[in-house]
């Protein structure tokens, strides 16, 4: 069973990159006319994943915390080649802080741009590419170590 803010964090990062959302009962679906994904939760926070590719449908299993390393490699894909995911952890507040000198000045920083009511803001960084969607942080390594991740503002702490 996938929680419901890893489901609402998928639904605002596919609205991001312009992908529909569909829940059915054992499935999500997400598609554009690009590509094609399907999301079958499993047990113990095991997910089966299917994404077309120019040859067929890969088929992965991976643990729900990977879930974003995939779909944002997809959702950005230029051609539809196959995808890995990032061999290390997901990046975290601990990388933030080390990307921004500091979690108060990144905090500062995001407070700023939620008050000015924007619904979307490339916030950028140097290893860790950080964009502020709605309620939503989308943290990717630009050197593609670590794995891409979602932070919800409004329900996890920062």
């Amino acid at each position: 069973m996938i929680n419901q803010i890893i489901k609402k964090n998928i639904r605002l990062l596919s609205e991001r990159y312009k992908h529909e959302i569909s829940y059915f009962k054992n499935v999500i679906v997400i598609k554009n006319e690009k590509n094609f994904i399907e999301i079958f939760p499993q047990f113990n926070d095991n997910i089966l994943f299917k994404y077309n590719f120019e040859k067929g449908i890969d088929e992965l299993k991976i643990q729900d915390f990977e879930i974003y390393d995939l779909l944002i490699k997809i959702f950005r894909r230029g051609e539809l080649e196959k995808v890995n995911l990032n061999p290390m952890h997901p990046l975290n507040l601990y990388d933030l802080e080390e990307e921004f000198g500091g979690l108060n000045r990144f905090e500062e920083k995001l407070i700023s741009l939620m008050n000015l009511k924007t619904s979307y803001f490339d916030i950028g960084g140097n290893r860790v590419l950080t964009e502020l969607y709605k309620d939503i942080l989308i943290l990717r390594d630009d050197i593609g170590a670590a794995k891409s991740n979602v932070i919800n503002i409004s329900n996890d702490r920062i």
